[in-house]
């Protein structure tokens, strides 16, 4: 994800007025009916075989709602026969975008998660809103006032901050009983007074509540394994941060009893581990190459200590800022990697994984172009020692993108692991300079698709700088190369109606340089972007 975080002084400063004639002629096409598609084409191109299409076009208005940008991680579920809904982050600053309100009449700004439903046969939009009402902080507590999220004094209406990739996992899946959509606060003090939190909204319930004992991290995403226990739940979580360790959380389902949605979805008592290789290796530097192997063991490491609550580096409750955390991370030999993102689990194997990172030259020479690695991962249970549940793990580059330069997958971010087998990844710039990015090849940043067994990768999308929209908006920065990223890419194959042999899958575009017309800046809907379909038929 980019890591341009705007400053606040300017932040209001200036509004862009348009005129009458403008805004009647652009509202004629932004307000979208009960079903309808965008009218704007695709803001990406689909190559060798794949085609891309728009759903939704950041400007537009759905039964009365209309969605800011930024749109980044993506979760689908079955509503009924006929319906899907599609969860997507807005990855805002925490006093970005414009003010919305809660249930109990809290009002907040910044980053936020909103509907989409769609016709399962026609692929269009037929509903869209808020994807939450309520919101339960760190504590548990239903927040009535902004501060509860974002624990800060930085304005007088703040809220959530750069919710970044997600993952979303049905009842049943991994032993989770609600279906849940996890969204991840990719922030880091002192933007936040501790580092983000991971956050997981209940579905059915539309109650979002924080789950402090996965700890602090700028975070990215997380993905679940499958333990092979019925009373444990896991993740891997990717920490957006140059460099950080890999960690993993393992939770005991209703440790408390008490009923609650974190409880009996293991999400109230849990352990934390940062993974450690068996050769004492500590960086890229070291560990690099495609087709490289090492091996490893997840090491216990403590997110929180009750002791120093309140203490320089520490929360209220005593859980480690996500700087301290790392801190530690390192004192205990945790291999480091250049930029952690995006995760997602095999969907042939929940202990196997794939994970990118996205690379940071200035840290790591031999990762500036970013790494996708495979995590095969071990549980073991030991049922003598209060049934604890431990973790080996064997990583591989599967793609190590410095052996490519600007004509591999250059700076991978986001990532999904289709059910007909390949990991499709999306390129967000992150080389140093930046302009090494498309130098040689001329390509804009695009999405690849990449054969786990033997490593052949291939475009199936790239982006297309010429469709700017809405109506009345400009590219800011047109001649910038790879300035617009896709992300929150998903396999949606086996909910919607497919052709036989179809991959269809969802994924968002950031159109970074559209700031004016009706998107209106920062205090509006921040940015520009669209909802997109990319299918092999």
């Amino acid at each position: 994800m980019k890591q341009e975080i705007s400053s606040r002084v300017n932040k209001r400063a200036s509004y862009l007025t348009l005129s009458m004639a403008l805004v009647i002629a652009m509202l004629a096409v932004m307000a979208l009916s009960a079903i309808a598609a965008t009218p704007y084409g695709p803001m990406m191109t689909g190559k060798n075989g794949y085609a891309v299409s728009a759903s939704f076009t950041v400007g537009e208005s759905i039964d009365g709602y209309t969605p800011p940008g930024i749109l980044d991680g993506t979760g689908a579920y079955e509503i009924d026969e006929n319906t899907v809904r599609v969860l997507v982050n807005h990855e805002l600053n925490d006093d970005d975008g414009y003010a919305y309100s809660l249930a109990n009449g809290t009002t907040l700004t910044g980053a936020r998660v909103s509907y989409f439903d769609y016709d399962r046969s026609s692929r269009e939009i037929v509903g869209a809103g808020p994807a939450y009402d309520k919101v339960y902080d760190r504590q548990g507590r239903l927040v009535t006032d902004p501060l509860q999220i974002n624990e800060g004094d930085y304005g007088t209406m703040n809220g959530f901050s750069r919710f970044c990739s997600a993952q979303g996992v049905s009842e049943g899946e991994y032993g989770f009983v609600n279906d849940i959509f996890f969204t991840n606060e990719e922030t880091s003090s002192p933007s936040h007074p501790h580092g983000g939190s991971v956050w997981a909204i209940d579905v059915d319930k539309s109650e979002i509540w924080a789950a402090p004992k996965l700890g602090r991290g700028a975070w990215e995403n997380v993905t679940p394994l499958d333990t092979g226990t019925d009373e444990h739940v896991a993740f891997l979580l990717g920490d957006d941060s140059a460099p950080a360790p890999l960690y993993l959380y393992i939770g005991r389902k209703d440790a408390i009893g008490d009923g609650s949605f974190l409880d009996r979805n293991g999400l109230a008592e849990g352990s934390l581990f940062v993974w450690k290789t068996t050769e004492s290796v500590r960086t890229p530097e070291e560990f690099n190459g495609t087709g490289s192997v090492r091996q490893g063991k997840f090491i216990p490491i403590k997110a929180q200590n009750e002791g120093l609550m309140g203490k320089e580096g520490y929360d209220a409750q005593g859980y480690l800022d996500d700087v301290t955390l790392r801190a530690l991370a390192e004192n205990k030999g945790a291999f480091f990697f250049s930029r952690p993102e995006d995760l997602h689990t095999n969907p042939a194997d929940g202990t196997q994984a794939v994970m990118a990172s996205t690379g940071r030259g200035q840290l790591y020479p031999s990762d500036n172009w970013g790494t996708t690695y495979l995590i095969d991962v071990e549980f073991k249970y030991n049922q003598g020692r209060g049934n604890q549940l431990n973790a080996d793990a064997i990583l591989k580059i599967l793609h190590d993108a410095d052996d490519y330069g600007d004509f591999g997958v250059r700076s991978a971010d986001n990532l999904v692991w289709s059910e007909n087998g390949y990991i499709y990844i999306q390129e967000d710039r992150s080389t140093s300079p930046s302009l090494l990015f498309g130098a040689d090849s001329g390509r804009e940043a695009s999405i690849w698709k990449i054969d786990p067994a033997t490593g052949a990768f291939t475009q199936v999308a790239e982006m297309d700088r010429s469709a700017v929209a809405p109506a009345g908006s400009t590219d800011g920065d047109p001649d910038d190369l790879g300035d617009w990223e896709s992300s929150g890419i998903l396999d949606v194959t086996d909910l919607f109606e497919t052709a036989p042999g179809e991959t269809l899958l969802l994924g968002t575009v950031q159109a970074h340089s559209i700031r004016d017309g009706l998107i209106g800046g920062d205090t509006n809907l921040v940015q520009g972007g669209q909802l997109i379909f990319v299918s092999n038929k």
